[in-house]
């Protein structure tokens, strides 16, 4: 892997506070941030920061507020460093027209001022309890291909929640830009059974983003791992 320092090894659990206020600008910013902070906290609970996890204690809120948009939300065992993710996020708005004017996290008595993006991702387990396969060199390749084998077959039922979950994907990839200059380039996604036990997803847009991001793959196989074991991840 390259461009983004990885790490897991700090991690937090109890109320996770979120105030983001966009610039003035288009109408549309607001929902823009809306649903990228909704798109975290659904990345949380689904597993994409694994072991990471969304507790019962108290219920989610997202809410707006005059120029502003809150979340409250009460986590277990999140590391710290997915608050980059949150930032890179926010940060891809620039090129959206939905541009950032302030954004904070609290954890507890301290605070994050999520415009500063300390370049820092949340990394996969050193030893993920199924095969893990990375291409040795992605050769320009411009299009990704993941492939998830379970050990079972996959009622269909099952299967579709699982394809809705792996959509959550995209919108954290926008965290991981190999130029943050340049306007992040993934979309074209299919996403299906090719038979009961195997999952295959494919970009066909794959362009400045960094391979770091496979890691929150690796992270949510792990989460579906523990109720449906996982013998094979493949990326090429």
């Amino acid at each position: 892997m390259s461009g983004f320092d990885v790490s897991s090894s700090e991690r937090y659990s109890g109320l996770l506070l979120l105030e983001v206020t966009p610039a003035r600008g288009p109408a549309g910013a607001i929902e823009v941030v809306e649903r990228r902070l909704r798109s975290f906290i659904d990345a949380i609970g689904a597993g994409f920061f694994f072991p990471a996890r969304l507790r019962p204690s108290a219920p989610l809120e997202l809410w707006v507020a005059g120029a502003s948009v809150h979340g409250r939300v009460d986590v277990g065992d999140l590391p710290v460093t997915a608050l980059g993710v949150l930032a890179g996020m926010l940060a891809d708005g620039r090129h959206r027209e939905a541009f950032i004017q302030s954004a904070r996290a609290v954890l507890g008595q301290r605070e994050f001022d999520l415009l500063i993006d300390s370049g820092v991702r949340p990394a996969m387990p050193e030893s993920p309890p199924f095969e893990v396969e990375f291409p040795e060199d992605m050769g320009g390749n411009y299009a990704l291909l993941v492939e998830i084998e379970f050990a079972h077959p996959v009622p269909p039922d099952v299967g579709q929640k699982l394809l809705s979950t792996l959509a959550l994907w995209a919108p954290l990839t926008l965290a991981y830009p190999l130029d943050p200059d340049v306007p992040m380039e993934v979309g074209g996604a299919q996403a299906m059974f090719n038979d009961p036990r195997t999952i295959h997803y494919h970009e066909w847009i794959w362009d400045n983003a960094d391979a770091d991001a496979w890691d929150l793959i690796v992270n949510l196989c792990c989460a579906w791992h523990e109720t449906l074991p996982i013998v094979r991840l493949h990326f090429e």
